[in-house]
């Protein structure tokens, strides 16, 4: 182990990395903006889809002490489980919710793929003029600064009355899971092979910031497509560097090893100091003869 001359950085073995610190402060400071910012409007109409950015985007709102009305848009093209976490999310802190059902093919995300679709947002706020009074109150639309980018492109302006405060943060969609995770609302829609599976055999020894640390990087490999990879945690001599090693089963390997740029990089958000992708087969267990 060595320092970089040019970085200050620690130099380790070629898959482990030294994380960023001060990401969590950052993130935290962006936070708390983001709410003071949605306190200042009073009341608002929600675009509320309960997709992770959405349930996210409710919990500041509620941080922030406003009225908020949600709009969930029942459509064909929505995920029933989506739909069916927005209505439980707003049936458990009393949130003021209209489904609107439609038959039209609405595609939020995705757009490029696509040769012709509706503008989803002049489309929600179309529907909500119709069947709500609530028309004359701006409109949160809780999208990553990637979403903004893509609607820019193939619609080329924002609708009036609508708020973009998330993606104007230049919050992105791992800001996002992260967020959501942090602020423990994993048991809205989690993977089944998330934190607190088979692993820790009693969870009271493992601190509970720990716990969530786990639980946010299982999370965010599991939107990468790798939902049975396990994150261990572990900590090192001095009993204060964290390290998360990351175990995949043999048949996702060849995936992890295309995707280890990626993995490392998605997981400096967890907090841990230091990552290790265990690329390593592990040894036959060899069954007792009887």
């Amino acid at each position: 182990m060595a320092p970089n001359s040019s970085s200050g950085a620690v130099v380790m073995d070629a898959n482990i990395v030294v994380l960023n610190r001060g990401y969590d402060q950052t993130f935290q400071t962006r936070e708390q903006s983001l709410i003071e910012t949605l306190a200042g409007y009073g009341e608002l109409a929600v675009s509320f889809s309960g997709r992770l950015e959405s349930c996210y985007s409710m919990d500041l709102c509620r941080a922030s002490g406003i009225r908020i009305r949600a709009i969930t848009l029942d459509s064909p093209t929505r995920s029933r489980k989506e739909v069916a976490r927005a209505k439980r999310y707003c049936q458990r802190y009393g949130i003021e919710q209209r489904v609107i059902k439609t038959d039209e093919m609405i595609f939020c995300d995705h757009l490029r793929h696509l040769n012709e679709v509706i503008d989803p947002v002049r489309y929600i706020c179309h529907l909500t003029a119709l069947e709500t009074d609530w028309s004359h109150l701006p409109m949160l639309l809780p999208a990553p600064v990637e979403e903004l980018q893509e609607y820019l492109r193939r619609f080329g302006s924002l609708p009036t009355n609508t708020l973009w405060l998330f993606a104007k943060q230049g919050m992105t969609h791992r800001d996002f899971r992260y967020g959501f995770n942090k602020r423990q609302l994993g048991r809205w829609g989690k993977s089944a092979h998330g934190c607190l599976s088979y692993r820790f055999s009693d969870p009271e020894l493992v601190e509970r910031r720990h716990l969530r640390m786990v639980d946010m990087a299982e999370q965010m490999l599991a939107d990468m497509g790798l939902e049975e990879a396990q994150v261990f945690f572990h900590t090192l001599a001095d009993r204060a560097t964290t390290l998360a090693r990351v175990r995949v089963p043999a048949k996702l390997r060849a995936q992890a090893f295309d995707l280890q740029p990626d993995i490392l990089t998605a997981l400096k958000s967890t907090a841990f100091d230091l990552v290790t992708l265990d690329m390593a087969a592990e040894e036959e267990r060899q069954e007792l003869v009887v």
